[in-house]
């Protein structure tokens, strides 16, 4: 017999006029897509920053082969993989959960060529949850397959972003309340929200600031969330990230996330702190096993849930 419970942290996220957090999905799609950075003469002093995360592979592609021994990683202990082939120009990059809030490592490579610009060096700039997976590094002359490449990523980033502003606009437009479950679609003659209670089938890693209560999981037209009810264990206030939270299925591939809610920030000791993360989903998947990664706004803790399913 489904209980009541459960539905109504979803409706309070649908309901509200106005998310506390909501950014714009670009983030999530750019964590699955590849960057590309251009080394010229002119730039060859600067430094260039990179995205990595604790557990969260990044891999730099380069095109060209580098000096034998010319890579330097600073804080190299706190790695649990460091991979370089130099034929290849790649260098691989596995964070462990030693690094420190904060620890910003610089990366040093050198080309083996002695072309201009001899080496580059990278900031490697530690987020929650938003690893770069991979950033292709050119140093000029670049193909023209790659300037096609880039500009085709740009503009699928474009269409994403007008897409959600459009969204954006159109929920701002409608109606509240049950009413605007109706005109968004969610809510169609039987045809509603769907709800399942998945503590028990779900797995926290020990440890974490935010320790669940009760987890529950939610579907409906072309979307899916999932609430937690969580207590705060640590001795620090907690707010999550709207750009650090995701929904990572098999292969890695992320739904897009539409908003974060979440009500007030979660002083120390609170029992009963809520946080809901809505994407949107197919009915295809929306049948997939998911992970549920929370970051911390300005800060390095995270809320991990593995095996989040939807009814």
């Amino acid at each position: 017999m489904p209980c009541p419970l459960p539905t109504a942290p979803l409706l309070l996220a649908l309901l509200a006029t106005t998310p506390v957090l909501a950014e714009p999905p670009s983030e999530i799609w750019d964590a699955v897509t590849a960057r590309h950075l251009e080394l010229t003469a002119d730039s060859s002093g600067q430094v260039h920053e990179v995205r990595i995360s604790p557990g969260l592979t990044t891999t730099l592609v380069f095109n060209a082969p580098l000096l034998r021994g010319g890579v330097v990683l600073e804080a190299r202990e706190r790695f649990r993989v460091v991979t370089v082939d130099e034929a290849t120009g790649i260098v691989m990059l596995l964070p462990s959960g030693a690094l420190p809030p904060g620890t910003q490592p610089l990366l040093t490579v050198r080309f083996a060529d002695g072309a201009v610009p001899t080496s580059a060096t990278f900031r490697l700039v530690v987020h929650p949850t938003r690893a770069e997976p991979q950033v292709n590094v050119y140093r000029q002359p670049r193909s023209a397959e790659s300037f096609q490449l880039e500009a085709r990523q740009e503009h699928e980033r474009a269409e994403r972003c007008e897409a959600w502003l459009a969204q954006t606009q159109t929920e701002q437009k409608s109606p509240g309340g049950i009413a605007g479950l109706i005109d968004s679609g969610l809510v169609e003659g039987t045809r509603s929200i769907a709800a399942q209670d998945i503590f028990d089938t779900t797995r926290q890693p020990p440890g974490e600031a935010l320790k669940r209560n009760k987890a529950y999981s939610y579907r409906a037209e072309g979307r899916v969330a999932v609430a937690l009810e969580v207590k705060n264990t640590s001795v620090q206030p907690w707010t999550v990230d709207a750009e650090g939270a995701a929904l990572v299925g098999k292969g890695g591939a992320p739904l897009r996330v539409l908003r974060v809610w979440q009500p007030a920030p979660i002083s120390p000791g609170k029992e009963r702190g809520l946080v809901v993360v809505e994407a949107e989903a197919t009915e295809e998947q929306a049948r997939g096993a998911y992970v549920l990664r929370l970051g911390e706004a300005n800060g390095l803790r995270t809320v991990t849930l593995r095996g989040v399913t939807f009814p």
